[in-house]
Formats: C-alpha cells, sequence, structure tokens
C-alpha cells in the first residue's frame, strides 16, 4: 500500500449512535462511550495474532479475526492468508500508527469502527538483509464484545501516489525460491516460475562478480498480470515501454532497504538474466541511497548487464563502444539529465550512461566507481554536489568529465 496524509482522530469519542450487529448504524439514537485506550490495546492485540498466524502457518487463527459477517472480505482474506505464507517470513510484525477520523465509516459501521494507519514490518528469509516496512491501513469494529478487521482497502481510496497493493494483495500467486532469489507469478504458473528463477540466479551471482562482491543481499521479482504493483504503473505512459523496474522498500531506522523488482506484464516472456543484472544491480545498491545522476545510475546497472553471464550470449562490447560513439556520442552536448532517460532520449541517455561508466571503470577502477556511487547517492543530488565529489575523487567535474569522454571517442 502507498503513502498516506490520512487526517488524524483527535481523543475519546462520545458517539451518538449504535451498532447492529450486522455492520450498519442504527437510527436509534443511544450515547456510546468510546474508550480509545481500549481500542487501541484490543487491536494491538489482533494485529499480533494475525502476524503470529501467518509465521506459524495458522489459517484459522487468521481468519478468526475478520468481521464474520463481511464474507467477501473473509474469501479475500483467506487469498491472503495463501499468499503470505509463500514468501518465507523469517520476522513478520504489525505496527499501529495514528487513529483517523471519518464519520461516513461512523455512520456505516457504528461508534466502535476504528480506522487506523500503520505499517507491516516483515523480512523476507534470504531476501531482505535487515527488517523492512510497508504502510497498511485497516478498519476495525467491535463484534460481540471483541474488535475485528471489517475493511482493508478504505484508506487507499483516492490515493494516487502509489498503485498502493504488494504482491501478495494482488489475487491467488505462485512463489518460488532459490538462493538469493524469490519470483512472484501469477497462481499455476510455474515454468514462467521456474524460467525466470533460474535467470534471477545467474544475474545474483554477476551483480557480486562485476560490481559488488560484498552484497549479500536478495533479489524478489514480482511478475504478475497486474499493471500496478508497488510503486510500478506500468499504465502509465511514462513508464508502458519498460520492461522492469525496481522499487523501492524501506527500512525502519534509515528509510533505506533495498528494491523488489517488478516486471511489465507485457514483457515477461523476453525476460533473461542480462535484464535482471540491471535491475539487480539496483537493488544492491539501493541501500546507498537515492541521489546519485541516473546517468551514474543507470549506467551502472548498463554495464554489469553487458559483461560475460552463464547462458547468455556473449556482447561484442568494442563494436558495442564504436556504435555508442557514432550513433549518441556524437551528437551530445554533455553528460544526459536525468530527465532524459524518460521518452524518446531514453535510449541515448542509456547507452551514454554505459560509455561514461564503461569509461571511468577502465581509466580508475571498479573500487573507486563504486565508491563514487555511494558518495554522490546520499548527497543532495546538485551539480555542484556531483562535481564536488568527482573532484575529490577523480580531480575532475562531470563537464570534463564528459568532454574526456568525447576526446576518447575521437582518437
Amino acid at each position: 500500500m502507498g503513502r498516506r496524509g490520512w487526517l488524524m482522530a483527535a481523543g475519546a469519542l462520545a458517539i451518538v449512535a449504535s451498532g447492529l450487529t450486522d455492520g450498519t448504524a442504527a437510527s436509534s439514537t443511544t450515547a456510546v462511550q468510546v474508550d480509545p485506550a481500549a481500542q487501541v490495546a484490543a487491536v494491538d492485540a489482533v494485529l499480533q495474532r494475525r502476524a503470529t498466524a501467518v509465521l506459524q502457518h495458522d489459517k484459522d487463527q487468521f481468519i478468526a479475526d475478520v468481521d464474520p459477517y463481511n464474507k467477501q472480505l473473509q474469501s479475500k482474506q483467506k487469498v491472503l492468508f495463501e499468499n503470505l505464507v509463500q514468501f518465507g517470513f523469517g520476522k513478520l510484525t504489525y505496527r499501529q500508527g495514528d487513529p483517523q477520523f471519518d464519520q461516513a465509516l461512523l455512520d456505516k459501521y457504528g461508534p466502535t469502527a476504528y480506522l487506523v494507519s500503520g505499517v507491516m514490518e516483515y523480512q523476507i528469509d534470504g531476501i531482505d538483509e535487515l527488517p523492512v516496512q510497508t504502510p497498511v491501513g485497516y478498519t476495525f469494529v467491535r463484534r460481540d464484545g471483541r474488535y475485528v478487521l471489517t475493511d482493508d482497502t478504505y484508506l487507499d481510496t483516492g490515493q494516487s501516489d502509489s498503485p498502493n497493493q504488494e504482491a501478495w494483495d494482488t489475487g491467488p500467486v505462485l512463489v518460488r525460491r532459490g538462493p538469493r532469489t524469490l519470483v512472484v507469478v501469477e497462481q499455476g504458473q510455474t515454468e514462467l516460475a521456474k524460467s525466470i528463477l533460474a535467470d534471477a540466479q545467474v544475474a545474483v551471482k554477476a551483480v557480486n562478480r562485476w560490481w559488488l562482491p560484498g552484497w549479500q543481499g536478495g533479489a524478489l521479482v514480482i511478475a504478475l498480470d497486474d499493471t500496478k504493483v508497488r510503486a510500478a504503473d506500468f499504465d502509465a505512459p511514462r513508464w508502458k515501454d519498460t520492461p522492469a523496474v525496481a522499487t523501492p522498500v524501506y527500512r525502519a531506522d534509515t528509510g533505506l532497504g533495498g528494491s523488489y523488482v517488478v516486471v511489465n506484464p507485457r514483457d515477461r516472456g523476453q525476460l533473461d538474466a542480462r535484464l535482471l543484472a540491471h535491475e539487480f544491480t539496483h537493488v544492491a545498491t539501493a541501500p546507498d541511497g537515492s541521489s546519485a545522476p541516473l546517468w551514474l545510475v543507470e549506467g551502472m546497472a548498463e554495464y554489469v548487464s553487458r559483461l560475460p553471464m552463464k547462458g547468455e550470449t556473449a556482447v561484442d562490447l568494442a563494436k558495442y563502444r564504436a556504435e555508442v560513439r557514432s550513433k549518441y556520442l556524437t551528437k551530445a552536448k554533455a553528460l544526459p539529465t536525468d530527465k532524459q532517460f524518460f521518452g524518446p532520449t531514453k535510449d541515448g541517455s542509456y547507452a551514454i550512461g554505459w560509455y561514461a561508466v564503461d569509461y571511468l571503470v577502465h581509466k580508475y577502477g571498479l573500487i573507486q566507481v563504486v565508491g563514487l556511487h555511494q558518495a554522490m547517492a546520499w548527497q543532495v543530488n546538485s551539480q555542484g554536489r556531483r562535481d564536488s565529489v568527482l573532484t575529490a575523487q577523480f580531480g575532475r567535474t562531470e563537464a570534463q568529465i564528459f568532454a574526456d569522454l568525447k576526446a576518447a571517442g575521437d582518437s
């Protein structure tokens, strides 16, 4: 679910209404005193039981805290449970955030309706190096003296900042695991899962071999029918032609966690180890930060994706360098800006980014270029900061680096 800017509720509520057991608000006027502290404690207990139920694979306990009068939600929650247990969580908990006030829900469910935003904090074994978080929003109501979940999407209504769903929220899925790899496809797509998993294992090794030997994290690949999962929206004009994207996950302490790769459903049949190696480079470097210029970020990913990989046809790098020089570099006036990695200038920007990183690695060494990204990624992305870091490491500004590329191409 996406980031939300929901309204905070105020204090204890003395509400004039009464809730019927079928979930609708009564028309009579009986004063009901709602104790916020008791609500918080009751909902905390529900959330803890649900987390424990997933870790212990106890479906009955998971469903026991779902509104018995909401059959549609019960059915949906059974699918959610079957999805969650496939991911292999080593840790899982739900934490409440701020309660929210919404008169429409009080009118619908009565005075005990309790709307809350929070987070699902979890760690997938072999994938997440540290626990990460995703926002959630739930509506609870008191039934027969206890609080139960009656809605899990209300707070997403009208939120356009992201597609607002994790892979386990989309419907029945199939999850397949390999060493440091996890693949999510539609239920029944076993062969697709096997194919992606094989390529993913090659790609993880490529990132370790060619870029970050010390990276010990894993890679999760989401290849579902849905075009809107996590921060990916492949229906948007900006992303329609993008085969895959690394979407960020967030740690509780720093906000930096890593990435999960979401595949454009239109391109699932064209996935290979090189494309996944590109995306996994983003996964591996995500904890550094997100402020490095895209010519460096995408150039690194392109650099890894074109180096030798098991089962993949070798790339003629000398030929590709010549092609980039003649087709793109000769026409360029500077290293591409971040905006040029989208739209009609995208192909040339990726190519020049690769060329720049290839040049820097050969001239200064891989360790120095990795350090360059780390130094740039956590700082403000401004021309002054980039030039400061480049000058400190290589004695060259960004403009001078570009002039070096042009000179190398002309020689």
